[in-house]
């Protein structure tokens, strides 16, 4: 009996040990399962909050930029969506293929050629490095003059690059799909545009320790192009007709301002007061800074002397100092001064 008893006795503390074992692991398992779910949801909402961070930054970059910067930004972007979506079919349509914009009277392409973007690193290497220095002129010129000169450049662009191909190529009896597309033919327009407001101006490019003359930096931008991406006609184009204007097409192709009061009061008065659009009226000339760009000009004046001078005497020293950068009038002056060059 004793010994029944024992065995039953020893047997319950057994039990009980197990009993305790297993909870202790149930408990163990149950904090695990709690501390990897405080982890996830940890790293989850770090991961939101980084996510919603780079959105807001996002948002709050894109509402800064300019009206039309900011069209010709969203325009480019949704073609270069349509053109991965309906796979290079909106491409076929709009880009500056020569055969078609010629051969089959499709002018619209003359417009939408510097649109449509078929690279997806193309189109973003255009944002970041053309976004700013858009803006810049956009606000120191207008937004209706920046819109109209952005599509005469363009166009101008567009039909010298389908008149070249036709003398390099001749005209062909079968379709020929080459054609000219994207920002890109404007910006290094822009930039030879630029330059050549002052020639001599000594700019630094990136990490290069050596400064190059102003005129010579799109022959540059031209020659790492052409190393990296091949030959492009329309960078060429670009780059020429940069010149063109620069050295002639600057002294006829001038509008005057009242001409854009005009459009801007009767054609674009709907949208003029949506953000970013800069009106004529709020464009100052005691507000016009030199363009820069995004390299680096040498200054010929003392920045600690200048910032311990008012805002009239600041503006002064850039009247004596810096060229004002008007590209789209026809004519860099001294600020100050009624003499162009």
């Amino acid at each position: 009996m004793l010994n029944n008893l024992d065995f039953d006795f020893n047997d319950d503390k057994k039990k009980q040990k197990k009993q305790k074992k297993q909870y202790s692991n149930i408990i163990e398992i149950n904090n695990n399962n709690d501390n990897y779910d405080n982890s996830y949801n940890n790293n989850y909402s770090e991961k939101e909050n980084t996510c919603s961070l780079i959105i807001t930054r996002l948002k709050i970059w894109f509402n800064s930029i300019t009206f039309i910067v900011r069209m010709i930004v969203v325009i480019s972007f949704i073609f270069w969506v349509l053109d991965l979506i309906t796979i290079d079919y909106i491409s076929y349509c709009l880009a500056n293929a020569p055969y078609y914009t010629i051969g089959y009277f499709q002018i619209w392409r003359l417009v939408t050629g510097n649109l449509i973007t078929t690279g997806f690193f193309s189109l973003l290497f255009a944002i970041i490095f053309w976004v700013s220095d858009g803006m810049i002129i956009e606000k120191q010129e207008g937004s209706v003059k920046y819109l109209i000169f952005f599509l005469i450049h363009t166009t101008i662009i567009q039909v010298i690059y389908v008149l070249l191909f036709f003398i390099f190529k001749g005209i062909s009896t079968k379709p020929n799909y080459i054609y000219s597309s994207g920002l890109w033919c404007y910006i290094i327009c822009e930039v030879t545009i630029n330059c050549l407001v002052s020639p001599n101006t000594n700019i630094y490019l990136l990490c290069i320790p050596y400064a190059i003359k102003a005129k010579y930096f799109p022959i540059l931008i031209l020659i790492i192009f052409f190393i990296f991406g091949g030959l492009d006609l329309g960078m060429f184009v670009g780059v020429g007709y940069g010149f063109l204007y620069g050295f002639f097409l600057k002294n006829y192709l001038i509008i005057p301002d009242d001409k854009f009061n005009y459009l801007e009061s009767n054609y674009f008065n709907s949208i003029s007061n949506c953000g970013g659009f800069i009106k004529m009226s709020e464009i100052s000339n005691s507000k016009q800074q030199p363009f820069i760009g995004n390299f680096t000009q040498k200054n010929n004046y003392d920045q600690n002397d200048s910032d311990s001078y008012s805002d009239d005497s600041e503006s002064n020293n850039f009247q004596n100092k810096l060229k004002k950068f008007t590209p789209f009038i026809g004519k860099g002056v001294m600020l100050g001064t009624d003499k162009g060059h």
